[in-house]
C-alpha cells in the first residue's frame, strides 16, 4: 500500500483549495439569496457604503408616497364637492325661475311652496355630502355633519323662524319680512348648521409638496373665493345661507299671501337673492376646479418624482437577476471543479510521483 502524500499540506495547497471552496460556497449562498429576494442584501447593513444613501432614498420615497395618498384623497373630495355644488346651483337656478313666475302666476304659490320644502331637504343633504366617512363641506371638523338631520330641516328651529317671519308678510310688509329672514339666516341668527362649524369652522387644506398647500371644498356655511353681492340687503354674505333662506321662505308661503300687495316685492327680493347665489356659487365652482387642477398637477409631479427615487434606490439595492444567474452558474461550476480537485488530492500517494 503506498504512503499518503503528507507534504501536500506543507505547501499549503490543500488549505488553499479548501478555503477557496468555502468562499465559493459562500458566494453561491449569497447569489442564491439574491435570486430569491431580488435584492443585493437582506438588510441595509449588507449594502455597505450604499446603506446610507439607500436609507435616505427610502425616507424620501415614504414621504413622497404619503403626499401622493393625500393628493389622491384631496382630488376625490374636490370632485365630490364640485358635483354637489353643481346640483345645489341647479336647484337655486330652478327656484329663481319658479319664484319669478309667481309674480305673474300667484295662484301656484302652494305648489311652489311644497316643492321648495322638498328642495330645502335636498340642498341640506347635499351640504352633508360624504367621501369615505369625511363630510366634504365640514372643513377641518370633517367627522361632524355640517347640517344636523338634513331630512328634518323643515322642522328645524331655522325653518320655524323663517316660517314665522314670512307669516307676517301681509302685516309687516315685504321690506320688513326680507330683513327678518336675512337676520335669521345670517351669522349670529338661527343657524341650520352645526355649532362647531358656526363657531370654529376652518377650510381644510392638503399638502401637495414643495411647501404648497391647496384648499379643498368650501365650508357649508361660507363662500370660499366668491363675494356675494347685496350683503345685508338681499344676501347673508354666503350663497349657501342665501339658498337655504330662500327655499325656506318660498316653502313658508301660503296661497292666501299670494293675494297680498306685498307679495310681488317679497318674491322679487327672493329672486334677486337666488340669482346672486347662483352667480356666487358658480364662482366658487370655478375656483374649486382651478384648485383641483393644482392637485392633479401635483399628483403628476409626485408620480414622476417617485419614479426617479425608486430608480435610484433600485440601482443601490436591487440585484441584476440576469447577471446573478450567470455568476451563480459560474460559481457552481467552480465549486464542482474544487470538489474534483479535493477528491483527486485524497488519492495521491508517493508511489504516483516516483519514477518507474
Amino acid at each position: 500500500m503506498g504512503t499518503a502524500l503528507s507534504s501536500v499540506t506543507d505547501f499549503g495547497t490543500l488549505n488553499q483549495i479548501v478555503d477557496a471552496t468555502a468562499n465559493i460556497k459562500q458566494n453561491i449562498n449569497q447569489l442564491t439569496q439574491e435570486t430569491a429576494s431580488s435584492y443585493l442584501a437582506t438588510s441595509y447593513a449588507g449594502l455597505g457604503a450604499a446603506a446610507a444613501p439607500a436609507l435616505d432614498l427610502s425616507a424620501q420615497i415614504a414621504a413622497n408616497t404619503q403626499l401622493q395618498t393625500n393628493t389622491q384623497s384631496a382630488s376625490t373630495i374636490q370632485q365630490a364637492a364640485q358635483a354637489a355644488l353643481g346640483q345645489i346651483e341647479s336647484v337655486a337656478s330652478n327656484f329663481a325661475t319658479q319664484a319669478n313666475q309667481l309674480q305673474t302666476q300667484p295662484a301656484s304659490a302652494g305648489t311652489v311652496a311644497a316643492a321648495a320644502q322638498d328642495a330645502l331637504k335636498q340642498v341640506a343633504s347635499l351640504l352633508d355630502t360624504q367621501v369615505g366617512g369625511i363630510y366634504v363641506f365640514a372643513g377641518q371638523d370633517s367627522a361632524t355633519p355640517p347640517i344636523p338631520n338634513p331630512d328634518n330641516i323643515t322642522q328645524s328651529a331655522f325653518a320655524a323662524a323663517i316660517q314665522n317671519a314670512v307669516a307676517g308678510l301681509t302685516t309687516n310688509g315685504a321690506a320688513a319680512t326680507t330683513a327678518s329672514t336675512l337676520a335669521i339666516a345670517s351669522p349670529g341668527g338661527t343657524s341650520p348648521f352645526s355649532a362647531t362649524l358656526d363657531s370654529a369652522g376652518a377650510q381644510s387644506e392638503v399638502d401637495v409638496g414643495n411647501g404648497l398647500r391647496v384648499a379643498l371644498a368650501p365650508l357649508a356655511n361660507a363662500n370660499s373665493n366668491a363675494q356675494s353681492a347685496g350683503a345685508g340687503t338681499t344676501s347673508t354674505g354666503a350663497y349657501t345661507r342665501d339658498i337655504l333662506m330662500s327655499l325656506a321662505s318660498l316653502g313658508a308661503l301660503t296661497p292666501a299671501q299670494a293675494e297680498s300687495t306685498d307679495f310681488p316685492a317679497f318674491i322679487q327680493s327672493t329672486v334677486t337673492t337666488l340669482n346672486g347665489a347662483v352667480t356666487a356659487i358658480n364662482t366658487d365652482i370655478g375656483a374649486l376646479g382651478d384648485r383641483q387642477n393644482q392637485v392633479t398637477g401635483a399628483q403628476t409631479d409626485l408620480s414622476d418624482t417617485n419614479t426617479t427615487l425608486q430608480t435610484q434606490l433600485s440601482s443601490l439595492q436591487d440585484a441584476d437577476l440576469t447577471t446573478v444567474a450567470t455568476q451563480l452558474s459560474q460559481a457552481q461550476t467552480q465549486l464542482q471543479a474544487s470538489y474534483q480537485i479535493l477528491s483527486t488530492l485524497g488519492t495521491l500517494t508517493l508511489a504516483r510521483f516516483l519514477p518507474a
